[in-house]
């Protein structure tokens, strides 16, 4: 089989063969009727160890440097680079020492029942040809005495296991966990995947293990491209499940797992069913599930990502589906309110726990260590209590109310502001659709952090008014869609519009550094609204520049339509990170001079509520896929002084939200203490004590107590910003406003 899955790789331009010929029509085979299986997976993958990547793999890929002392980023280059090196010996002993018996000891006593073990096609039959060179890959291999350690080790501890074919012949995709990440993407086609070797790296691997009662299940492999045709990779799947069958795995013994990645379960699904005629038994599709890759997720508040949680465990229950993949790993945008970051990563673990319960068959945590960051670490995340193996789990979330924008779930997880409604004179932060918050740094003008810090902070200015005074009671004003505002940020500038540029170098105010606000369904700007921010002077919307990799992170003003790039959402400081300042009169502003403003506009008639007459502006979503951007905090500090006398006074009190136990909140007032999740002060008891605490107690209903009065976080001094609440002065007067006509707010 290795001679003939060799020569399919050398035939046809050096290795690869059309697709019509490389996945031909599956030959007729019977139904199997018999679906009989093993208990679901409930495991661990054994990622890094005989498929290199740089987190599991870390310290292989920090000794061995590229140029300019750069970690390689794929077992492809590293393996150049050990090459060039004479240093094979290295990769030799991380294969032995990296996963041995002790680990899957340590497996079975943290109560999983299995693993999964990725590992390339090299380690089968040795490095091959392929379509990209008239060369051997610089893999190492074959290397099967260590799938037959793997295998016996797991009959010695009673694991099941899932054996991962993660890498195949020429590459499944461009990027890293086929082996080889190669840029531009485009360098890989969808026709440099070897399927017919493939297919005989499959045959190989079955026919080894076939009789061994702990393989319960294969992957045939991991992660394909979405460009791959649905018609080709549903042709692949059907000649794998029937190859891996004629080897001898049979349906009652062997799941044959299909990964569905990048794409629709329920298409998928479907157009698998009309390709086979449910001819196959005991196949499961795969996914990944990861909250933290591409803009989709980073754009998400921690409660939105747990309402994605629930979506899963409804696509769970309707198709046989092994989740092959998650971890601990948040978005930008799930940011600590109520609830420390390590509080949070308790509850995103009981809730994932929960819904992959519903999978047909089951799960495998991605990975078993990572020196990357705990997110990614079962072994570290169990030691410190993020896994619960017992029943009480996190059983349900409160359901999202019909027909209501506002989730419940956002004010059990975020400090909410004192008043929703967003009005003149309030610091608010600006969240771009990719969930990093504009910011301002000398003059320039970007959205790169995640945080909330003195660099987010904008205070919302009127436009064109001497007697606009900024009233202290929230009560007087509050911002609408179609007004006119300018942003005034932390270094005492306005930003304003060139062109295209964006910049906070504006020290007289005009048109070039007035906004109109276009709210999202809704006409009144509240805390977290949905807003677009649109240039009074040249009619073009503020968003990150994502088209431009070398400059996606400047904020500029290219674009007219409303869409999913140009959609940012409004936020105000919670009580713990920010001192609201609240600017007075325009003549104090800086430049202001004593020229005389006309008065605030707004976009929009007063008394249609700023949303009947005209047309709506033009939206069309220009989002598009983007290449992830490493996170980095913010500086942080005091908040910004607005410039001018009227500044009011505030009274200071500070508070840190990491101290707070989450059981204190209105969120969770109802969670008896021996169910609530353990604080990671909790968690440092527990490792003082004489005996590790392997099993933690679980949440039980989140739901519960969510209409009960909030008792006040705990004041304690905090390392990164002071904590304040203002003071109001219910005398100031009312502000005059007028409003300006003909934009629509009907979006």
């Amino acid at each position: 089989v290795q001679a003939a899955a060799a020569g399919e790789a050398m035939a046809s331009h050096g290795g690869g063969s059309s697709a019509g010929e490389a996945v031909g029509e599956a030959r007729p085979s019977p139904p199997e009727t018999s679906d009989h299986r093993a208990p679901k997976w409930r495991g661990v993958n054994f990622g890094g160890w005989l498929l290199l990547e740089p987190g599991p793999s870390k310290q292989l890929f920090s000794r061995f440097l590229g140029p300019g002392d750069q970690e390689m980023r794929c077992e492809w280059e590293l393996m150049q680079m050990l090459r060039e090196a004479d240093a094979l010996q290295a990769l030799q002993a991380h294969r032995e020492s990296y996963i041995t018996l002790r680990d899957f000891q340590r497996v079975q006593a943290m109560g999983l029942n299995s693993v999964r073990i990725p590992f390339g096609y090299w380690v089968v039959c040795g490095p091959m040809a392929t379509v990209a060179s008239n060369c051997l890959d610089p893999y190492e291999g074959p290397a099967l005495d260590y799938l037959d350690r793997a295998v016996s080790w797991a009959e010695q501890c009673g694991l099941q296991v899932l054996l991962d074919l993660h890498a195949c012949p020429g590459g499944e995709s461009a990027e890293a966990p086929c082996g080889r990440r190669q840029r531009p993407a485009t360098n890989w086609h969808w026709r440099h995947w070897l399927f017919d070797a493939t297919l005989g790296v499959l045959r190989t691997v079955a026919a080894r293990y076939r009789d061994r009662r702990v393989v319960t299940g294969i992957a045939v492999c991991n992660e394909p491209s979405p460009e791959v045709p649905q018609e080709v990779l549903c042709r692949f799947y059907d000649c794998a499940v029937t190859e891996i069958r004629k080897a001898g795995m049979k349906s009652d013994c062997v799941t044959v797992v299909l990964p569905v990645f990048q794409r629709c379960l329920r298409g998928f699904a479907q157009a698998w069913e009309q390709h086979t005629g449910g001819r196959h038994a005991n196949i499961c599709f795969e996914v990944h599930w990861y909250h933290c890759f591409e803009n989709e997720w980073h754009g998400l508040t921690f409660a939105q990502h747990l309402r994605a949680v629930q979506e899963h465990t409804r696509d769970l229950q309707q198709y046989p589906v092994v989740v092959g993949e998650w971890s601990l790993a948040l978005g930008h945008g799930a940011q600590p309110g109520k609830l420390s970051k390590d509080d949070m990563r308790t509850i995103f673990a009981h809730a994932q726990l929960a819904a992959y319960q519903e999978a047909s068959h089951g799960w495998f945590f991605w990975t078993w260590n990572d020196q990357h960051s705990i997110d990614w670490d079962w072994q570290h995340g169990f030691e410190e209590g993020y896994f619960p193996m017992s029943s009480g789990l996190l059983r349900r979330l409160p359901e999202l109310p019909p027909c209501s924008s506002d989730d419940p779930l956002e004010d059990m997880f975020d400090l909410p502001a004192s008043d929703p409604r967003v009005h003149l004179g309030d610091t608010v932060y600006f969240r771009a659709f990719h969930g990093r918050y504009f910011d301002v740094e000398d003059s320039r003008v970007r959205a790169r952090f995640g945080d909330r810090g003195r660099w987010q902070q904008f205070v919302l200015c009127p436009y064109d008014d001497p007697e606009m005074v900024v009233s202290a009671t929230h009560s007087d004003y509050s911002l609408r869609h179609g007004d006119v505002v300018c942003l005034l940020a932390h270094s005492g500038s306005f930003l304003g519009v060139d062109g295209t540029h964006v910049s906070a170098d504006v020290q007289q105010v005009d048109d070039h550094c007035a906004f109109i606000i276009h709210v999202e369904g809704s006409s009144e700007v509240r805390h977290r609204s949905a807003i677009f921010l649109q240039s009074l002077a040249t009619s073009k919307v503020l968003a990150p520049n994502e088209s431009d990799i070398h400059s996606k992170d400047e904020v500029v003003a290219r674009w007219g339509d409303f869409g999913l790039w140009q959609r940012v959402v409004v936020e105000k400081p919670l009580s713990t990170l920010v001192t609201p300042r609240r600017p007075r009169r325009r003549l104090s502003f800086p430049g202001g001079g004593g020229s005389v403003p006309t008065s605030l506009r707004r976009r929009g008639s007063l008394e249609s509520g700023g949303g009947s007459g005209g047309g709506a502006p033009r939206r069309r979503s220009s989002l598009e896929g983007t290449p992830r951007a490493r996170r980095r905090r913010s500086s942080t500090g005091a908040s910004p002084a607005t410039p001018g006398s009227g500044v009011r006074t505030h009274e200071q009190a500070t508070c840190s939200g990491r101290a707070h136990d989450m059981r204190r909140s209105s969120s969770f007032s109802s969670l008896a203490a021996e169910d609530a999740p353990a604080t990671s002060c909790q968690r440092q008891q527990r490792r003082c004590g004489s005996q590790p605490r392997l099993v933690r107690d679980s949440p039980a209903d989140l739901g519960a107590g969510a209409e009960s009065s909030c008792e006040p976080p705990i004041a304690t001094p905090s390392k990164r910003r002071r904590a304040s609440v203002g003071s109001r002065n219910m005398a100031e007067p009312r502000t005059p406003v007028r409003r300006r006509a003909s934009v629509s707010q009907s979006h």
